[in-house]
């Protein structure tokens, strides 16, 4: 029915306004947010890598600054995954407001941010996985209204991927001969007829 689409060499349209300049990306090398900016007022793109780099560079010259200001002995337990006992400087102004017991250092943070990006990066490659193989088992069953569906889905998902942008499924609407019967010369619904 259709010949197998590669992925890899895939080659979107967006440039990357940042330090790193790459050309020809896809959708999901930048934020949703970026993206949405992008198409709404024309604003240059970052992709995640710039982004990361740059918060990186912000977090060690914070990090420098927090060691020449700091003066204080004040310590607390951290409540992410690495429990320990650390000082003031080790948390944000964010995190060490939660108070004892919820409050997270910087490196459980960041951690759990990195965590949470590649958990996303992985179910989506795994929704891509699970289209194709939708893709196999109707093409084996032979019925063109599931290869269709299964088809459909599967470019909605790599299509999200390339431009960035989720799919909108439209409503069945008000098409002819549907809705509550108050139309007119259709059946006896009618109101004055008799």
């Amino acid at each position: 029915m259709s010949t197998p689409v590669v992925v890899s060499k895939w080659a979107g349209t967006f440039a990357c306004g940042g330090p790193c300049r790459r050309k020809q990306l896809m959708g999901d090398e930048f934020s949703k947010k970026a993206l949405e900016r992008h198409r709404k007022d024309g604003k240059p793109l970052k992709c995640k890598q710039c982004v990361a780099a740059a918060e990186q560079i912000e977090r060690e010259n914070a990090a420098a600054k927090r060691k020449d200001d700091d003066n204080s002995d004040e310590t607390r337990k951290c409540a992410g995954k690495c429990a320990q006992v650390l000082p003031k400087a080790s948390f944000n102004r964010n995190q060490y407001s939660k108070g004892d017991g919820k409050s997270r250092c910087r490196d459980c943070v960041e951690q759990s941010v990195r965590d949470e990006s590649a958990n996303q990066a992985k179910s989506r490659e795994e929704k891509i996985t699970t289209a194709k193989k939708k893709v196999d088992d109707a093409k084996r069953s032979g019925s063109a209204q599931q290869i269709l569906a299964a088809e459909s889905e599967l470019a909605a998902l790599e299509a999200e991927k390339v431009t960035g942008l989720k799919p909108i499924k439209l409503s069945a609407g008000r098409g002819r001969g549907r809705g509550r019967g108050g139309g007119r010369g259709r059946g006896r619904g009618g109101v004055g007829r008799r």
